[in-house]
């Protein structure tokens, strides 16, 4: 036998026996359903109610008061009456003043409005996740740091123990109402939100996926309209 015909041979063999492994790896490797199930189950788990908390966003948002439109009617009146007396010409006719008070929202998703077809298996474990779009779960106004502006004597510090309870009430109602309008203009404008939650999502699903037979699973993520994180290579 030639040393050509003994290449010829040995080359066959090992091509033969990589693919007698490939064949091998791809029967254990996990079915497209143990995968979808995987990421679906892990993800309806996390999740406590029907929203999936995935971020935080620090606010603070001014509100502005006049004679002749008040955001909160009320409240502003009462406790610069009881606290800033000094204030309220600031209130009177052609007059502005403004209040601002800082806080924390939360976002997510709807768990609901993810299925199966949204989950795409490839070769190589690649796992595609196309998210919901993300929405506003909570709002969190820091009403003990509520400020008002007064022209004279700069921002002053109001605090809400000076409300009584129905103003209080009325005024965080007010409050949470700007801060849900400024956080929904945050979340449809901004990438950082998206970035955040695919890259939580990805930490979230690596451990079960790999547990599930998938040894080093890469991620094609999308949320909304938005490709945000999609694997190397």
């Amino acid at each position: 036998m030639t040393a050509t015909a003994r290449a010829t041979i040995g080359g066959g063999v090992i091509v033969g026996l990589l693919l007698g492994v490939g064949v091998l790896l791809w029967e254990r490797a996990p079915s497209n359903t143990t995968v979808k199930k995987t990421v679906l189950t892990t993800i309806q788990d996390e999740a406590p109610a029907s929203v999936l908390v995935t971020g935080t966003l620090d606010m603070q948002v001014t509100v502005r008061v006049d004679s002749a439109q008040y955001l909160t009617p009320t409240w502003l009146t009462y406790v610069l009456r009881q606290t800033q007396p000094s204030a309220l010409p600031l209130l009177q006719s052609g007059s502005e003043t403004r209040g601002r008070v800082p806080g924390t929202v939360s976002y997510g998703f709807d768990v609901r409005a993810l299925d199966s077809s949204m989950i795409a298996v490839k070769e190589g474990g690649r796992v595609g996740v196309a998210l919901p779009s993300l929405s506003v779960h909570s709002v969190e106004p820091d009403l003990t740091r509520l400020e008002v502006r007064s022209q004279a004597r700069g921002w002053m510090r109001v605090l809400p123990s000076d409300m009584p309870a129905a103003v209080r009430t009325r005024a965080l109602g007010a409050v949470k109402a700007a801060f849900q309008q400024q956080a929904e203009r945050r979340l449809a404008s901004a990438t950082q939100p998206r970035v955040n939650t695919a890259r939580a999502m990805e930490a979230m699903l690596r451990p079960p996926l790999q547990a599930a037979g998938v040894e080093a699973p890469r991620f094609r993520m999308q949320i909304g309209d938005e490709l945000v994180l999609a694997p190397d290579g």
